[in-house]
């Protein structure tokens, strides 16, 4: 709804209630021959003196901030509002109804009863700043919650593009290191080797407009790497895909299961002199995709095996799942290291 409409159906509404509060109380305790037309056409007038004198408060409120100021600050004036507000609507109402248009029926002018008048609109002129500032201090914190969750989702995908762009020239550089050396001894396999960088860069380039992919296409971009690398280290790199069919079309995000495989050839394969074996599997239960990469060796109490392409990966999984991406790095049986993922479903 409209600020300007509810901020009006506030104002006529909630001084409609006080008058019919008023007048409940004339019947009440002045009996039925109070409530006369003379008293009703008084109720009347009050009600309107109280929503343009009310109604221009807020107008200067508005103009000097009031609702930006400290508490400290902001209660002194609005308490000075509400009295000056009052003495307004006071002014506004006597002189209607002494000197404009004289009502019939009403106590003559007094100076004490302008005043007791004025310090009961002051009391509900003090009800009615409560509930007017804690709406606006609402609205301002809620504001301030939108903006700074927008200004989160900004920042988190900056930080997603700044890790995005420092992957794609890790891999890149590694395999035209592994071009340089074989172009001039061995041109075919170079050749190769350039047709699968081709597809790696393809892929690359739908990467930094996705935040995910199905994981078929993950898994054909890893294919791919790990025949560039099986040119490199030749018989030393065997490897197995072990992919459930009903993983194939799950969203994960791109380059997962690359960085995985090119965690465990740079930190595991590469530094064993027979190279060794590199098994990747995927399953699915009702609340995760795992994902698991084992590859020959192990882990040395203080080895470190997270470079950077697997520490964006983790940056990227907390940004994309928060803590519910779980990820592992362990010894396994049978001589094996398994990195182990687990992405949320829903």
């Amino acid at each position: 709804m409209n600020k300007n409409i509810t901020y009006w159906a506030c104002q006529v509404g909630g001084w409609t209630i006080h008058t019919m509060f008023l007048i409940a109380m004339i019947g009440m305790f002045g009996g039925t021959n109070a409530l006369n037309q003379g008293t009703i056409i008084l109720q009347f007038i009050i009600l309107i003196g109280l929503i343009i004198s009310s109604h221009i408060y807020s107008l200067y409120v508005k103009q000097h901030q009031w609702h930006e100021l400290a508490v400290k600050q902001l209660i002194p004036r609005a308490l000075l509002g509400a009295f000056i507000t009052s003495v307004i609507a006071q002014v506004f109402i006597h002189l209607i109804i002494y000197w404009l248009t004289p009502l019939n029926g009403i106590q003559p002018f007094s100076i004490v009863s302008f005043w007791g008048y004025v310090f009961n609109v002051f009391l509900v002129m003090c009800l009615w700043s409560t509930i007017y500032f804690s709406v606006k201090s609402s609205r301002k914190t809620r504001a301030m919650e939108v903006e700074k969750l927008a200004l989160k989702a900004a920042l988190q995908e900056a930080e997603l593009m700044v890790l995005k762009n420092q992957i794609n020239p890790h891999f890149l550089f590694n395999a035209l290191n592994n071009i340089r050396s074989l172009i001039l001894i061995e041109p075919e396999k170079a050749r190769k080797m350039i047709t699968h960088i081709s597809d790696l860069l393809r892929y690359s380039i739908q990467f930094n407009a996705s935040e995910k992919v199905a994981l078929k296409e993950e898994v054909e971009i890893v294919k791919d790497y790990l025949q560039l690398e099986s040119i490199q280290f030749e018989d030393r790199l065997k490897y197995e895909l072990d992919i459930s069919p009903e993983t194939l079309e799950i969203p994960i995000p791109p380059m997962a299961i690359q960085l995985l495989v090119e965690n465990a050839i740079k930190h595991g394969l590469s530094i064993q002199k027979d190279g060794g074996h590199i098994i990747i599997k995927t399953s699915k239960d009702p609340s995760n995709l795992t994902i698991e990469v084992v590859n020959s060796g192990q882990l040395q109490p203080k080895q470190k095996r997270e470079g950077i392409g697997l520490n964006n990966l983790m940056e990227r999984l907390k940004i994309l799942f928060g803590p519910f991406a779980v990820f592992s790095l362990t010894n396994t049986e049978n001589n094996t290291v398994t990195a182990s993922l687990k992405i949320p479903l829903k």
